[in-house]
């Protein structure tokens, strides 16, 4: 520990002051054991002329998670908290306020738009035609589906308590799991529609069992009671799933192509191959900060099995 803050205190407008201080400075410590002390230190008078200045201190004691705690400042006024180890925002945001946020979210648009952009241009790349109309309807379903996905994820993590402190879970957002389960299955269900009748008017029945299987995939990376991402084969599965099925699948009704010529056009293939890498490092790479509560929480990451410095490999 021995951590240490204090900010300026302003002559003219009295800021108060913060300072935190480990119990154990020097030492390691104990999960449960550790005892922090906060102390902020409020002006009760300022001087204008360059006087003196005297304060009142109030001191915080924090043993652990869901611990009571006790304010009790010099001059008399006692105050009782309660500390808690769910998130300061749980609760505090709608439904319907964090969906809409994640469908402007960039992240959104990126994950959903990179196979589809990147498959549009190996079909064009091959037929030298861009299709508006498909285009717009995959991206539409393709972005339902991954607002679909984020968001039971958070619902599925919070089922085993490795989002606990995840701030950024809208589980933990909004406090309303049961809701946006439900939000998020109907997005799923607008989504597949969409997927359905572009398949079914472009006739391409290959095309769209590659893409359920994607979908089906994003359910049992988290869902129950498959939960294989908690098994460590999440970057396998995430491979496939952004990969050779979406990207191929994406080709194929934008080229107007079957699926034979996959072998025959293999840009599609191999750029699908190279993506699915990516998006699979990309996943990798999410999981060095919070080993410690995969490993708490039963997740088996590969950072858990093998090590931070075994995944990292010659870089480490």
């Amino acid at each position: 520990w021995g951590l240490g803050y204090r900010s300026g205190l302003s002559d003219s407008m009295g800021a108060p002051r913060w300072r935190l201080r480990g119990a154990a400075r020097g030492r390691t410590l104990a999960p449960g054991s550790a005892s922090v002390r906060l102390e902020r230190t409020l002006p009760s008078r300022v001087s204008r002329g360059g006087g003196s200045e005297a304060s009142s201190v109030t001191t915080l004691s924090r043993a652990t998670a869901n611990a009571r705690s006790s304010w009790a400042p010099r001059r008399g006024r006692t105050f009782r908290a309660r500390a808690s180890s769910s998130p300061a925002r749980s609760g505090e945001e709608s439904v319907s306020s964090v969906v809409a946020g994640m469908f402007a979210s960039p992240l959104a648009f990126g994950v959903a738009g990179i196979p589809l952009v990147l498959a549009t241009s190996a079909a064009f790349a091959v037929t030298r035609q861009v299709l508006p109309f498909t285009f717009a309807s995959l991206a539409l379903a393709s972005v339902l589906v991954i607002v679909w996905l984020n968001v039971t994820n958070d619902v599925f993590d919070s089922e085993t308590g490795v989002d606990s402190e995840k701030v950024e879970s809208v589980v933990n957002r909004t406090g309303q799991k049961g809701a946006l389960f439900w939000v998020a299955t109907f997005l799923l269900a607008c989504g597949l529609s969409i997927f359905a009748a572009v398949v079914a008017i472009k006739g391409q029945l290959a095309a769209g069992a590659m893409l359920l299987g994607s979908v089906a995939i994003g359910y049992v990376y988290q869902g129950p009671p498959f939960r294989l991402s908690y098994k460590g084969v999440g970057e396998v599965l995430c491979f496939f799933a952004f990969g050779p099925l979406a990207t191929n699948a994406f080709f194929l009704l934008q080229s107007g192509l079957r699926l034979p010529c996959l072998v025959e056009h293999p840009v599609a293939l191999a750029s699908s191959v190279l993506l699915g890498l990516t998006t699979s490092a990309i996943l990798l790479n999410s999981h060095y900060h919070q080993v410690d509560t995969d490993r708490a929480t039963g997740k088996v990451s590969p950072c858990v099995r093998f090590g931070t410095r075994a995944v990292s490999g010659p870089w480490s």
